[in-house]
């Protein structure tokens, strides 16, 4: 590498030269003077690059520091996505392992659905009429087929719990209703029905002619004709409506 050292002895050997020219004929003074003219320019020139060079040195160095700076920042933004992936994945598969164990549990809770809600449609058969006309819309909600439904979980649940909430309450309670029943040759006359939940039912007609009691078997309802209970129903159903004074009232609840 040629230094400005070196340089200034290359132009001081040059200066030779035209010693050697003015031997050879040219103007001694002559040649000095250029080879002095060029030896200034060119130490011009040295220190204008020496300047340049400076100059340029404190901008790269500047440049270096603030690429540097963000080089830092993207490493630690590389770090932190990284970070953030890494935990990503984790949250991940902790969302598909719940995902599993959710599965797990519908599968065994549809299981149990679909035993339900078979039960259930059963059960339909053997309520007093005036109960299966309250909760057919409830029972028209449960899937014919549970393989293909496409009802969710939750809107299979609803009608089963709510048939089986009324039926309850049902049984719990003593209920009156109005109805009507057919007799010989034809002829159908409006009754009153009291059931004792699902135990026992009375019926009596509005004339007080008829009565009669009915159980709950394996096939539903069954009825047997009683006129002689005509009193003692009309007498209850009288106390239920409060149109009696409460008071005893005997009826037979086993009937063969």
């Amino acid at each position: 590498m040629l230094t400005i050292r070196g340089l200034k002895s290359f132009l001081l050997t040059a200066g030779a030269v035209p010693f050697a020219c003015f031997q050879l004929g040219a103007s001694p003074l002559e040649e000095t003077v250029n080879v002095l003219q060029e030896w200034v320019e060119t130490e011009r020139r040295i220190s204008r690059a020496e300047a340049e060079w400076e100059t340029n040195k404190a901008s790269m160095k500047n440049l270096i520091s603030i690429y540097g700076g963000e080089i830092d920042m993207l490493s630690e933004l590389i770090a932190a996505a990284e970070e953030d992936i890494s935990a990503a994945e984790r949250r991940r598969a902790e969302l598909l392992s719940q995902d599993e164990a959710v599965k797990e549990v519908e599968a065994k809770v549809v299981e149990v659905l679909v035993a339900a809600e078979k039960e259930v449609r059963q059960l339909r058969a053997v309520l007093p009429l005036p109960l299966q006309e309250e909760l057919s819309p409830l029972f028209n909600a449960i899937p014919s087929d549970p393989a293909t439904t496409r009802l969710s979980i939750g809107q299979r649940i609803q009608p089963v719990v709510a048939i089986l909430t009324q039926v309850q309450r049902f049984n719990q309670v003593v209920t009156v209703v109005e109805g009507y029943r057919a007799f010989e040759a034809g002829r159908t006359v409006q009754t009153e029905t009291a059931y004792f939940g699902l135990g026992a039912a009375f019926y009596v007609d509005t004339a007080d002619e008829h009565a009669g009691v009915g159980v709950l078997g394996p096939d539903g309802w069954s009825w047997k004709d009683d006129d002689s209970l005509v009193p003692q129903v009309r007498n209850f159903i009288a106390i239920y409506r409060g149109t009696k004074q409460a008071g005893y009232v005997e009826l037979p609840l086993n009937v063969n």
